[in-house]
């Protein structure tokens, strides 16, 4: 089957999670949220209720920690204070995504990558991403046996279950669509971050057939 895959750079990234509370933590790659984000800014139109998959992995060379002012009001001595707090930095972020969709909406999709409607970012806004590799690829159901993949990535948990993974995945649920209705709210998805040299030992997957990746897709439905 076809589909689209691109690469994306971003020389910081940090892609906060909701529920920090004493500091602010962020996910070790982009979640789902975030690149729907991108796609329909690149578009430069709201989502119309089509419906995709998404596989995100990649890589960054570090992580190092930045500090930010952060006011905070003393509802005691009714006084605003200024605090020092440490933020998370993904240092040099490099990540492959593959949608798989309908024909027309992926050619849609590579066309905007190609020729954006608006300024894209993935983090902030204050760097620009850069989009490269913007192609139709084909993907195929393959058997696999021992191997270590190349780039962290987010599994799928209905898949991951299916899999025989060492060392063990680490469990997030990540931003996906948002719901309609008029507060903010998304659909949340289930999946577990495998780090760079992950053993696979055995299962089924989906592979690149062109760049020899596997594929980890996420349907929203």
């Amino acid at each position: 089957m076809k589909c689209l895959r691109f690469e994306l750079f971003t020389p910081t990234g940090i892609f906060k999670t909701p529920f920090s509370i004493k500091g602010i933590e962020t996910y070790p790659l982009p979640p789902y949220s975030t690149i729907i984000g991108l796609l329909y800014t690149a578009l430069g139109r709201k989502w119309q209720g089509e419906t995709f998959d998404i596989s995100i992995q990649g890589s960054h060379e570090a992580i190092f920690r930045d500090y930010v002012r952060f006011r905070k009001y003393n509802l005691k001595d009714k006084a605003l204070e200024t605090l020092p707090l440490e933020v998370p930095v993904l240092y040099n972020l490099r990540l492959v995504v593959h949608l798989r969709g309908e024909e027309a909406l992926l050619e849609e999709f590579k066309n905007a990558l190609k020729g954006p409607q608006r300024y894209l970012y993935i983090s902030g806004g204050e760097y620009p991403v850069r989009v490269s590799g913007v192609e139709l690829v084909e993907i195929e159901e393959e058997r696999v046996e021992y191997f270590k993949i190349n780039h962290s990535a987010f599994v799928p948990a209905n898949l991951y279950e299916r899999l025989f993974v060492s060392p063990s995945g680490i469990l997030y649920h990540l931003p996906a669509f948002l719901k309609d209705g008029a507060i903010r709210e998304h659909q949340w998805v289930e999946v577990y971050y495998l780090q760079k040299g992950t053993a696979i030992e055995r299962g089924s997957i989906f592979v690149d057939k062109e760049g020899g990746l596997p594929v980890w897709l996420s349907s929203f439905t």
